[in-house]
């Protein structure tokens, strides 16, 4: 089983993760992880964490491999990044688990 886990993102928003032990690929721009994602997705890494911009540029690539177990792609906010990605990603989840929105916005309640 593959226990190393892998961030791609800015190096400002990955920097501080290499001390924890995880494998950190910065990338300058979110377009430039297409180099590293066949790397990260061929079930080297059981987790792979994206900033919001570098899984937004790679949807399509994370969708070719979403039934398989390993790696668990998980998105995280980048430094700066404007974030919605991973709210998005999390409602879309719900709603197909239990057949409808259940997310409430503030200015809805």
């Amino acid at each position: 089983m593959a226990e190393k886990i892998a961030i791609i993102g800015d190096s400002t928003s990955v920097a501080g993760f290499r001390p924890l032990g995880l494998a950190v690929f910065p990338v300058a721009e979110p377009a430039d992880a297409h180099a590293i994602w066949p790397e990260v997705a061929s079930g080297a890494y059981g987790i792979v964490f994206l900033t919001e911009p570098v899984y937004a540029e790679l949807a399509e690539e994370i969708a070719t491999i979403a039934d398989r177990p390993v790696p668990a792609v998980t998105v995280i906010p980048g430094a700066g990044s404007p974030g919605g990605v991973g709210e998005a990603k999390l409602a879309r989840a719900i709603e197909r688990a239990v057949g409808t929105s259940t997310l409430i916005r503030e200015e809805e309640a």
